[in-house]
């Protein structure tokens, strides 16, 4: 597996994707506004966050967690 920090491979959002799925994480998206959003556990972030959060190797439910609170990112209200 490569390691998504390494400067030789190039982190794409369809890498960040599939970190999701195959960790098991929930996300709703893309949503195509003037920038490219995700629903992730809750929180709304941006395909470039996502995109770091991986090359950061921090793309787990603590690591979206963190950066969330760190950022002042609100849940995303959940239909009933």
């Amino acid at each position: 597996m490569v390691n998504a920090g390494d400067d030789f491979a190039p982190v794409s959002i369809d890498a960040a994707l599939n970190s999701l799925k195959i960790q098991g994480i929930a996300f709703h998206g893309p949503f195509r506004a003037k920038n490219v959003a995700f629903v992730v556990e809750g929180y709304i972030l941006l395909e470039s966050e996502l995109v770091d959060l991986l090359a950061q190797n921090k793309l787990n439910r603590n690591g979206i967690q963190e950066f969330a609170l760190r950022i002042g990112v609100m849940k995303a209200r959940q239909s009933r």
